[in-house]
């Protein structure tokens, strides 16, 4: 598939405009967004992952055959950045998620880890416009039925504050589990 970077913002002026939707992908530090992006466009290092939690510190920007735009949000719950820092992503955040192209938010969580009471309110703040699509990443590290047993509970845990749920899909970048049925559902005409 073709794809390439276009351009990261540091700061909320530096946010480009495009016309073209927009999905983006956020969710807990080593979550594995980066490494999910690579798997989704086929690539190995168009979006740099890193075994170092919070190392998105930028909002990326990557365009996906003219079509669409991914972007690869600053990972939340973990920073060693100095607290002038993190509070730009903040402001930045806030401003990314007023754009009216955003298509899709992906949600991405770690399937080992439970769902927090900062996973669930950020939930509720995107799905507020937009049904979320749930990426339970990593599940290559669990049985079959405890990534089941996962799903259910992200999914009881949503209905129960009423977020509106697009899908939960669990995948596997490593083993490319789920990859091909989230494409489908994000690269569509």
């Amino acid at each position: 598939m073709e794809a390439s970077y276009i351009t990261s913002a540091m700061k909320s002026q530096q946010l480009p405009r495009y016309t073209l939707p927009e999905v983006a992908f956020i969710g807990r530090s080593n979550t594995g967004k980066s490494s999910l992006l690579n798997s989704l466009l086929g690539r190995v290092n168009l979006a740099r992952a890193s075994r170092t939690p919070g190392r998105t510190q930028m909002i990326n920007f990557f365009d996906v055959g003219g079509r669409l735009i991914f972007v690869d949000l600053p990972g939340y719950g973990f920073s060693v950045a100095r607290p002038e820092v993190a509070a730009n992503w903040q402001e930045l955040i806030d401003a990314y998620l007023q754009r009216p192209n955003i298509r899709d938010f992906l949600f991405l969580m770690d399937v080992r880890r439970d769902v927090t009471v900062e996973d669930l309110a950020l939930m509720e703040l995107l799905g507020r416009n937009i049904p979320l699509l749930i990426v339970l990443t990593k599940a290559d590290k669990l049985s079959r039925s405890k990534v089941n047993e996962a799903v259910q509970k992200v999914r009881a845990a949503a209905a129960a504050r009423q977020i509106p749920v697009r899908d939960i899909l669990a995948i596997s970048s490593l083993k490319r589990t789920g990859i091909r049925e989230l494409r489908e559902l994000l690269i569509r005409d």
